[in-house]
């Protein structure tokens, strides 16, 4: 499968430009080199990491892997300075492989789990990890919610999103996937504090959260970095409030600022 698929070569100017951090880079690369990448559309190109991803180049948010950190380095950089070097990470809604493959790098020495329970999704990262086996990445087939049952992945958005806006609902079309919560799967893992949380799982954060209610409540899972967009954010910023959870957005550096409510996408929570 990865035979068929071609390597495209970035120009040398890109090449160059990984490794530069300055302000509004992936906004600034889109308009140099957007239209010149996305004609090669389904292709491995080497990432910023230095290693090679199947990425979608038609696709925007697949371009900011190849341009530097996706989705900009103040995650990033808040996390070089706050997480040890062996954390444990879970990455959930992992899609394919976004924000795994900065984790994996950033911390060789880590151990990821990964949750993705769209078939194609996950195929497609596991197609990356098999041809980068150096990462400590374990996939789950499975979504996070607050009990385990049977639940449904309906497809959102334009094609080209890869499933990147998928839903999940109760409602008996699109694809079956399986549920379960993130305390079970951390006790069958024999793992007794989680370092970061990143949760990204299109407007079901609620249940996820709930499913972990108990770790939350005795601080067992140091920082969560979690998706919270509109209605749904607000509930996510009361939940973890009532759980002595503080909100915090970060600069351009990386540095925690305090917040009374979600701002932008993405909310870092810290206890209190």
């Amino acid at each position: 499968m990865m035979s068929s698929i071609k390597k495209v070569s970035l120009p040398l100017f890109l090449h160059l430009l990984q490794h530069v951090d300055f302000p509004r880079k992936l906004g600034v690369c889109e308009r140099l080199f957007s239209k010149r990448l996305a004609k090669h559309g389904v292709c491995w190109v080497r990432t910023s990491t230095g290693l090679a991803w199947k990425l979608d180049l038609a696709n925007s948010t697949h371009r900011w892997i190849v341009y530097g950190r996706y989705e900009g380095s103040s995650f990033f950089n808040w996390m070089k300075r706050n997480l040890p070097s062996n954390s444990i990470i879970i990455d959930s809604g992992a899609n394919i492989g976004q924000m795994s493959l900065y984790f994996g790098t950033d911390f060789p020495n880590a151990r990821i789990l990964a949750f993705e329970p769209g078939q194609y999704q996950a195929d497609w990262l596991l197609e990356c990890l098999a041809r980068n086996p150096q990462l400590q990445i374990t996939l789950y087939r499975q979504g996070l919610g607050d009990v385990a049952r049977t639940m449904y992945l309906q497809p959102v958005g334009h094609s080209c999103s890869h499933g990147g806006q998928n839903i999940v609902t109760e409602k008996m079309t699109g694809e079956p996937i399986e549920v379960v919560t993130l305390s079970k799967i951390l006790a069958l893992e024999k793992i007794d504090k989680v370092d970061l949380w990143k949760l990204d799982v299109e407007g079901f954060e609620i249940p996820a959260l709930n499913g972990a209610a108990k770790w939350l409540e005795a601080k067992r899972i140091r920082a969560l970095w979690v998706e919270t967009m509109g209605e749904n954010g607000d509930r996510v910023v009361e939940l973890m409030r009532t759980l002595d959870y503080r909100a915090f957005k970060l600069n351009g550096r990386g540095d925690p600022i305090p917040i009374e409510n979600h701002e932008g996408s993405n909310t870092l929570f810290l206890p209190a």
